[in-house]
């Protein structure tokens, strides 16, 4: 490493050439061209101060500063309203099977009419329609003396 480092400054002293100034201002030069290194773009940083990387850490909660004084009012209301829900789906269960009850008797109903109705209604018989073939001929037939 430390040779790398003299090679470096070899490198640099070669490079940097300040023409026509003194010695000092060259140096001076040379350190100012140094420290002014360009940081790459925040974007491209794996980390960065700007940028919030971690989620916040949350922190123990202190037993003695609690804003809740007691829990079981909650869970008091909870039950209720659990209980209400439970109520209310029983509502709507029972409501459905009053509807479907509702309908299978209106569709028993229905297919009683039908039944009375069909042994009373008139038998359709199978029209077939006329043969145009049959028609002419009959027609001929009456033509005739």
């Amino acid at each position: 490493m430390p040779q790398q480092g003299a090679q470096e400054g070899q490198a640099d002293d070669l490079f940097m050439v300040f023409e026509g100034s003194s010695v000092e201002d060259g140096s001076h030069a040379r350190q100012l061209w140094k420290s002014m290194a360009l940081q790459p773009p925040v974007e491209s940083r794996l980390a960065s101060a700007d940028i919030r990387q971690r989620l916040p850490v949350s922190r123990p909660k202190r037993r003695g500063t609690s804003k809740v004084p007691d829990p079981v009012p909650l869970t008091v209301c909870s039950e209720r309203q659990r209980e209400d829900e439970r109520r209310r789906y029983q509502m709507m269960a029972d409501q459905k099977k009053e509807v479907m009850a509702l309908l299978g008797r209106q569709r028993q109903q229905r297919i009683q009419k039908e039944r009375l109705s069909a042994a009373v209604k008139p038998k359709k018989e199978v029209v077939e329609p006329p043969d145009p073939e049959t028609e002419l001929d009959k027609e001929l037939v009456r033509q005739l003396p």
